[in-house]
């Protein structure tokens, strides 16, 4: 009876072994597609007493590869659903085009026959949306003049301690840049390459005609953006909001004038949905976003909205993230348990407000839909001892007079939202493409509190997200790497075709070698560019390419050994902690699974090889 218990003991060790692999590996399949998932339905229910009034429109939201056969169908239905209305007909029937590329329309209907096309379209295939149009508007922003007293022409930059401190004079000020570890982070990344939209009263970024660029933006890089306000390509700001928020984003940074920005080296795309009362429609709204993410946006800001959704900004939210953005958007400021829309939506990172002291501002929006907080201030304390009130301080034009600027202090989630735009930028620039990855990595390196409906996953902290961007996931893959090596070598130990030190060697060489890459400020694949989506494929082709190349060569038959094992490393941790954006439609994840037992698979056939 032993004898037979002995001989059972080994086989149930077995398939105990084999059911926990085959489980671990649907594991990693599952986890390998939810950080990558698909935009479920976004939330469309209304904040009590919200109040967002209509603007007298109707916005219809076609699917976007919606056949022109088809489209002529729903023409035909909106003319006969406003009959007997004189109504006309072929592509003038949707009335004004606000994006082609998204098939969204806007048109006044006689308020009689308004439920006679909503029972025509509403369900109907083709339609993405058709609702009555609302205006967002701004609230009123409190501010505070410090005045314009030139240059700082004495003061020089320091860098000590792995810290940066600019020279520009007013920096002393922005007690909410140190509250994020700016002064750090600006040692590891500054934004270069990457492209913030910031979608609100247009920026003043240049000197035409009555409009005038503010002085501490001389030095930014913009490129072209579009006012959907007039409907041509000159998005001037006539209101201050938009230029502030892009001062917070990317300020002209140690250039001796007046104050910094958290991305100073990234490109602002100015768009314009905010008119100079700093109200705007929901229709240009979403034409703004789908412009900025069709236009090469990496980053979105929208520090606006209101207490009701549309289905088309939603729409709109969502067809950025799969294009690759990172959509940032402010919780709102109305001092209540409800994050306000389009901030509320799947796709958008909502952002509330804290003050000095990390605690809530009293003004900002929180609750279940909220992702992180970023200093938002609070002009009625100086709880900093500087002698100023304790706003968002940047250089911005006057209320409604484009021809004159100030350093103005801000405060607001709309002043908040920047600040993590920014960071977004310096995550984006250092490597990281993926919009989830950017998301996730936000909310993991935040600082923590207590309360999270009020806060979030914790205040944004740049330089723990830097470091989680490079040098920690760098980190992961080599460690990761070292203990897959491990693994193998043991399993070919007995047969004593390998050597520690060759595959542990090889290992560290690939796996390693491609993470430090991320310690550099850059992600293995970012060079790929355009290429990114094919990252996956042609990450599969690296074992194929090693075999290829050194299979015959037995005196390095360890070396390929490890590196076969370092690739399989570094997609398994691609997988499931992704750093550049490749969606495949959510394949992405398990293919790179597929990649990582390949290339393990191949390390056990070169690893026995006799």
């Amino acid at each position: 009876m032993a004898e037979g218990t002995d001989r059972l003991y080994p086989v149930l060790m077995r398939r105990l072994a084999l059911a926990a692999a085959v489980l671990a590996l649907a594991g990693l399949f599952v986890r390998s597609v939810q950080v990558r998932q698909a935009e479920p339905e976004p939330r469309l229910h209304a904040l009590e007493g919200a109040d967002d009034p209509l603007t007298g429109a109707v916005l219809l939201d076609l699917d976007d590869g919606l056949s022109s056969s088809a489209r002529d169908v729903i023409e035909d239905l909106v003319r006969d659903a406003i009959a007997p209305f004189a109504w006309p007909s072929g592509d003038a029937a949707l009335g004004e085009t606000l994006s082609e590329a998204a098939q969204l329309f806007r048109f006044e209907a006689p308020v009689s026959e308004l439920e006679d096309l909503r029972a025509a379209l509403v369900g109907r295939a083709g339609v993405e949306a058709f609702e009555l149009e609302r205006e967002w508007r701004l609230p009123d922003e409190a501010a505070v003049a410090f005045g314009v007293t030139g240059r700082a022409t004495d003061e020089t930059d320091a860098q000590r301690d792995g810290t940066f401190e600019p020279n520009d004079p007013y920096y002393r000020h922005q007690w909410h840049l140190d509250l994020i570890q700016m002064p750090r982070a600006w040692t590891r990344s500054r934004g270069e390459g990457a492209v913030v939209a910031v979608i609100d009263t247009g920026v003043a970024y240049r000197d035409h005609g009555r409009f005038r660029q503010v002085p501490d933006l001389a030095e930014d890089r913009f490129v072209p953006g579009w006012d959907f306000v007039d409907g041509d390509d000159t998005p001037d700001d006539e209101h201050g909001h938009g230029t502030h928020v892009a001062g917070t984003i990317a300020q002209s940074t140690n250039n001796g004038v007046g104050v910094a920005g958290v991305a100073p080296s990234a490109r602002i795309m100015p768009i314009r949905v905010l008119d100079a009362r700093g109200a705007g429609s929901w229709g240009n709204v979403a034409a703004g976003i789908r412009w900025a993410a069709d236009h090469g946006a990496d980053v979105i800001n929208l520090s606006l909205g209101g207490g009701i959704n549309s289905q088309a900004i939603a729409s709109a939210i969502a067809y950025a993230h799969r294009k690759g953005v990172v959509v940032v958007a402010a919780a709102g400021n109305t001092g209540r348990g409800k994050v306000q829309y389009p901030a509320a939506n799947r796709f958008a990172f909502a952002v509330g407000a804290v003050r000095f002291d990390e605690t809530l501002s009293f003004y900002s929006s929180y609750g279940s839909a909220l992702d992180v907080v970023a200093p938002g201030g609070d002009l009625r304390v100086d709880q900093n001892g500087d002698g100023m009130p304790d706003g968002v301080l940047q250089n911005t034009i006057l209320a409604r007079d484009p021809a004159r600027n100030d350093y103005l202090a801000f405060q607001g989630t709309s002043m908040a939202a920047p600040h993590v735009a920014g960071v977004a930028a310096l995550l984006r620039s250092s490597g990281v493409k993926d919009p989830a990855a950017i998301e996730r990595i936000l909310r993991e390196t935040a600082k923590e509190k207590k309360d999270r409906n009020r806060y979030g996953s914790g205040l944004i902290q740049a330089d723990a997200a830097l470091r989680a961007a490079t040098r920690d996931l760098g980190a992961t893959r080599g460690a990761a790497a070292l203990g897959l090596a491990g693994l193998l070598f043991f399993g070919l130990r007995r047969r004593r075709a390998v050597g520690a030190a060759g595959v542990v060697g090889g290992a560290i060489v690939m796996a390693g070698g491609l993470g430090a890459l991320t310690t550099f400020g850059a992600s293995p694949l970012a060079a790929l560019g355009g290429l990114g989506a094919f990252a996956p494929l042609l990450l599969a082709l690296v074992p194929l390419a090693i075999v290829g190349l050194l299979y015959g060569w037995r005196s390095v038959r360890a070396l390929v050994t490890g590196a076969l094992v370092g690739v399989g490393a570094f997609a398994l941790v691609e997988a499931v902690l992704p750093l550049w954006d490749a969606h495949w439609g959510g394949l992405a994840g398990p293919f790179l699974v597929l990649t990582a037992l390949a290339s393990l698979g191949l390390a056990a056939l070169v690893g026995r090889r006799e």
